[in-house]
């Protein structure tokens, strides 16, 4: 007579695995990126600071050993020596450019004064003249057998990078150094 009905029952839905799976995997790919961008940072603050270490000491050095009273900038040279390079102004308005070595008990301060050379961009000038194929990258105070100088980093016209060193008062050229590219 009756026909005995099927309960349905409110049942929750479980998840598809596939959704599961997905939602998993995002979430392991965010982990790992998130994990990679944090190393990246922490690698490029040590990184930075490796470069910068010592700067403030060389600051407060040059302060108090010589007549300098404001420094703009302290850059750092690797040649035969490595040596920190700061940019200032003396008591009595002169700008200078000062070399002090990272070595050595007594290390001799080599002090150039910037009205009596020549000045990056016209040194530049003068090697654009000399290799007018050649790209640009960058010019820098070095300091080589007690010889201060202009390094101009470029890339020649063989695409291979390249350093040339002329001399702050007159642009004479001292040297180059040619580097050869292992792979392409």
């Amino acid at each position: 007579m009756f026909k005995k009905r099927k309960s349905r029952s409110l049942s929750l839905k479980k998840p598809k695995r596939k959704n599961r799976t997905l939602l998993w995997s995002i979430a392991v790919i965010f982990v790992i990126l998130l994990s990679f961008l944090i190393y990246g940072t922490i690698l490029y603050n040590d990184l930075y600071d490796s470069k910068t270490a010592g700067f403030h000491s060389t600051k407060e050095h040059i302060i108090n050993q010589t007549s300098i009273v404001e420094i703009f900038d302290v850059e750092l040279f690797h040649g035969a020596e490595a040596y920190h390079v700061v940019y200032g102004i003396n008591d009595q308005d002169e700008e200078k450019i000062i070399f002090l070595p990272l070595e050595g008990k007594e290390r001799s301060i080599t002090t150039v004064d910037v009205s009596s050379i020549l000045s990056k961009e016209q040194v530049v000038d003068v090697w654009q003249s000399e290799c007018n194929t050649c790209t640009f990258i960058d010019v820098a105070p070095a300091l080589i057998d007690e010889k201060a100088l202009w390094e101009i980093a470029y890339r020649n016209e063989q695409n291979s990078y390249a350093l040339a060193y002329y001399a702050m008062d007159d642009a004479a050229k001292y040297e180059q150094l040619l580097f050869k590219s292992m792979f392409n």
